[in-house]
């Protein structure tokens, strides 16, 4: 049966001792809805750029941000894959409230790897052949997962083991160890790293730790590929999650406080403006952007929105119209600043 090897070490306790601590702060915070609708937002589609862009992804977080925003239809194999990861991450909590099987890890890789496999015949299904980690163009094989017979097998060990053994368990823990035996696993010809990393926020949600889906892992990771893959490649020869567990916390941490920063950010926000305002996100995003700055054009509206002249300037009036702002100067030296 699976059994998971790995110590405490004072690294770990120390990042969940600060991981619990900005948990609690950020639960704690109170915002304008709206403004979590962006925050919960802008952590799919950051999610859905970097986790694909770990794998080769071509496009940039502006692109993935354009794709999404205007709801368009993919027309590369690039854009289905980002929209494909973002749809899953989106709707997870379908899965959230329901014991995790092997249903559940096929249908999610199903939904990953739809119209992108060269055989659909694979997408949510088990590999049946041999694979192997490496570099085609070098030929250097980095890492050669078990023969695919044994995968079912190895699936079935592992769900018992997080089904039945992890109650006291803490829950970055439990996500840390499912991440990497899925890996080392290997289960699908193509997916795998997509299908962990949505695993491991699954259990996060499931545990109700996910924040209202307010952070991300996968910006963590693509920031050094190589640490995360030396991260995982750690355990393989004696089975020791140490290592990863420590990089995998640590990368918790450091996403939650990201968050913890700009909740605080918006909560102070928040604090000064009446909540029965009614505020839509480019509000929010121009509101935000004069927190961090003393004054803004019309300009720099257009440019952090991606909007024309005359949209900026129907979101200044209205911005105006609710008190909230107000101008200095004529003409195209105008600058607006919070009221």
């Amino acid at each position: 049966m699976f059994e998971p090897k790995f110590t405490y070490t004072d690294k770990i306790v120390n990042y969940i001792a600060k991981i619990a601590s900005a948990k609690e702060v950020i639960s704690n915070a109170k915002i304008i809805p709206l403004y979590a609708a962006k925050l919960k937002q802008d952590a799919l589609i950051r999610s859905s750029h970097y986790s694909t862009s770990i794998e080769g992804n071509p496009l940039n977080l502006d692109e993935v941000k354009t794709l999404i925003n205007n709801n368009q239809e993919p027309t590369t194999k690039a854009e289905q894959e980002v929209l494909n990861y973002f749809n899953v991450l989106k709707h997870l909590n379908r899965y959230s409230d329901k014991t995790i099987t092997k249903n559940t890890i096929l249908s999610i890789h199903g939904e990953l790897t739809k119209d992108l496999l060269s055989n659909p015949e694979y997408e949510g299904k088990f590999r049946e052949t041999r694979v192997f980690i490496g570099n085609l163009h070098t030929q250097k094989i980095n890492y050669m997962p078990l023969d695919a017979y044994k995968v079912p097998g190895l699936v079935d060990e592992l769900l018992y083991w997080l089904n039945n053994s992890t109650d006291e368990m803490y829950p970055v823990i439990i996500a840390g160890i499912l991440h990497y035996e899925l890996v080392r696993i290997h289960p699908f010809v193509d997916g795998n790293g997509r299908t962990s990393r949505l695993m491991a926020t699954l259990i996060l949600s499931v545990h109700k730790f996910n924040i209202d889906n307010y952070f991300t892992l996968d910006e963590y990771y693509n920031q050094d590929r190589q640490a995360y893959i030396d991260a995982l490649n750690s355990a393989d020869k004696n089975h020791d999650l140490t290592n990863w567990l420590e990089y995998f916390c640590g990368g918790v941490l450091y996403s939650i406080d990201k968050v913890k920063s700009e909740v605080l950010k918006l909560a102070e926000i928040t604090s000064k403006y009446n909540t029965t305002i009614k505020l839509t996100p480019n509000e929010i995003s121009v509101l935000t952007l004069l927190e961090e700055k003393e004054y803004i054009q019309n300009k720099d509206i257009q440019k952090i929105l991606n909007i024309s002249p005359q949209a900026s300037y129907k979101i200044i009036r209205k911005l105006k119209n609710k008190e909230l702002i107000e101008s200095i100067g004529k003409g195209r030296n105008t600058e607006y600043i919070l009221k």
